[in-house]
């Protein structure tokens, strides 16, 4: 039996059979390349505006170096001001310099641990050419050490410490201030805490801040490797311990400190020593009245100020006492015989308050040959 089709579905069929093969070259082909097209467009786009950009930049390639140039020492000199690290040493020296400097009382000092503030380098870049990548790449990082004081000083004192925290060499902040006003002494009191700042990282070395004159070879200025049991007493009822105007260091002469080492509070300068196995003449002359005092002393051969400074300024201010630590040690043995023979002169119009630290019960080193004026000893 034979298929007729008539003309009419040989027509439908070749319409169809055309449609088809539009569609499927519209399918296949045509939206193929126009989805081709259309990427590469993008990308053209794209890229002309990286391009549009490296051309403006290759145009101002001159001044793109004077500005990094400039905000390089822009940024040097901002960096400049914060230290690379943090000290219990430096820490201690900036609050000596304080008292010594501005004759407040610093009654205790708290230190915490530096704390992670910033990371440097985690900065990502919105220029068309380095979209989303890192502006640049370092090992800084910012840290901060908050320190708390006890305090006591007259109300000009206490104005001239915030701007000596403020003013300081590196960068501090005051986080925090309370105060009391006594009316009949005329003093402040109160908790004052300060926050330093530092960078570290990258080519920022560190260095420790010396403490001249003295050979100590140890963390702690009063403690000797050699004489472990040497530790600073810290409960005192008069303050002694840490508002003191002069410090006698004594220990035997084998120690990896001098046998005796004197010196004002906060003067790395002024220290004068000696060491010897026996007893060093020791002399301490005090003179002045109505805050107008003066000092001077020696060590053996030694003096404070010596010859070359005889001229200087002996101008000394004790603040609300006068007050002498000495920082002692027991014998090593039958052969240990350092010490000192100490004269006080006292001529001036306050009492010399003396606090006697760890000295050796049975043979003391701190020896008392001669006193002139007022002096009262704490043990």
């Amino acid at each position: 039996m034979k298929l007729a089709i008539s003309e009419r579905d040989k027509l439908l069929l070749c319409l169809v059979g055309s449609i088809l093969v539009v569609f499927l070259a519209y399918y296949f082909g045509f939206r193929n390349i126009n989805d081709k097209i259309n990427t590469v467009e993008n990308e053209i786009n794209s890229l002309q505006v990286k391009y549009n950009d490296l051309r403006e930049k290759a145009n101002n390639a001159e001044q793109y170096k004077e500005d990094t140039q400039k905000y390089n020492l822009i940024f040097d000199g901002g960096l400049a001001a914060y230290d690379s690290g943090f000290s219990q040493k430096a820490t201690l020296i900036f609050t000596t310099e304080l008292e010594a400097e501005l004759g407040v009382w610093l009654k205790t000092v708290s230190m915490s641990d530096a704390t992670l503030l910033y990371t440097f380098g985690n900065v990502t870049s919105s220029n068309p050419s380095l979209s989303g990548a890192k502006v640049y790449s370092t090992d800084m990082q910012g840290y901060k050490k908050t320190t708390t004081y006890s305090y006591e000083c007259g109300y000009d004192t206490f104005k001239d410490m915030l701007a000596y925290v403020l003013d300081y060499d590196t960068v501090y902040t005051i986080d925090a201030v309370n105060c009391s006003y006594d009316e009949e002494n005329e003093l402040m009191s109160g908790n004052i805490t300060i926050s330093q700042y530092a960078v570290t990282g990258s080519d920022r070395e560190y260095y420790e801040s010396e403490i001249d004159s003295i050979d100590i070879g140890t963390e702690n200025l009063f403690v000797s490797e050699t004489n472990p049991n040497r530790v600073i007493e810290s409960d005192d009822d008069f303050g002694l311990m840490t508002n003191y105007d002069i410090a006698l260091s004594l220990s035997s002469e084998s120690s990896d400190l001098s046998s005796v080492v004197l010196g004002r509070r906060g003067y790395s300068s002024s220290q004068v020593y000696a060491n010897e196995n026996g007893n060093v003449p020791v002399t301490i002359n005090i003179a002045g009245e109505n805050g107008d005092y003066m000092i001077s002393y020696s060590v053996g051969d030694a003096q404070y100020p010596d010859a070359e400074k005889a001229a200087m300024d002996l101008s000394f201010n004790p603040g609300r006492s006068l007050d002498l630590v000495v920082f002692s040690s027991g014998r090593e043995s039958a052969d240990d015989m350092a010490g000192a023979a100490v004269t006080i002169n006292n001529e001036s119009d306050m009492t010399l308050n003396i606090k006697v630290v760890n000295d050796d019960s049975q043979r003391p080193r701190f020896n008392v040959e001669n006193v002139n004026g007022a002096v009262k000893y704490y043990r």
